[in-house]
């Protein structure tokens, strides 16, 4: 049986179709976790992982003060959009000492610094789900937004997002990868 160069070439790409397996769903709009499913921990884990990226982040002393921003980091580029926070994970937040409590923080102009209600001002802090990396290893974007108190003076604006990589277990964890995301994801 004689296999023209046409048939060759169908049977390479089946060969290679083979190999490669079934093609994955389109991530090409992802910027947060793009390769990665969420992993599902439970919400003091949760936390636990926030409070890890939280120290990593700050200098965690009595008088900062963090809100947690109501909804998650999105998947995709930008800050607008996102998933709720679970209200058991924002309870196991504050149980933790982590945040005072939340903020959908209040813009007068694109460029300003966001305002909150209460009497202070501070950081809100966002994150996206947490992702598993491999293994013990999950992966945590989170970012941080100075706050201006309702009335007063407004602080300088500072925004920052960066990626965690931790390890741990249940409600021990540690930071053992940071990077900085660039402004595609923002």
């Amino acid at each position: 049986m004689r296999i023209t160069a046409a048939g060759r070439c169908a049977v390479i790409a089946a060969i290679f179709a083979a190999a490669c397996g079934p093609a994955g769903p389109d991530d090409s709009n992802v910027a947060r976790g793009r390769g990665l499913q969420p992993a599902n921990v439970p919400p003091s884990a949760e936390a636990a992982i926030y409070d890890a990226a939280v120290r990593a982040a700050f200098d965690v002393e009595p008088n900062l003060v963090l809100l947690a921003h109501p909804r998650r980091l999105s998947r995709t580029e930008g800050y607008e959009a996102g998933d709720s926070l679970p209200s058991d994970v924002l309870r196991a937040l504050r149980g933790r000492g982590v945040v005072r409590g939340s903020c959908d923080p209040v813009r007068d102009a694109p460029r300003n610094t966001p305002r909150c209600s209460g009497p202070e001002a501070g950081y809100i802090v966002r994150a996206s789900d947490v992702f598993r990396v491999g293994g013990d290893t999950v992966q945590l974007y989170f970012s941080a937004e100075r706050f201006g108190a309702a009335t007063g003076p407004r602080p300088e604006a500072l925004r920052f997002e960066k990626a965690y990589q931790l390890v741990g277990s249940g409600d021990s964890w540690r930071v053992i990868r940071e990077g900085r995301v660039h402004e595609r994801a923002r």
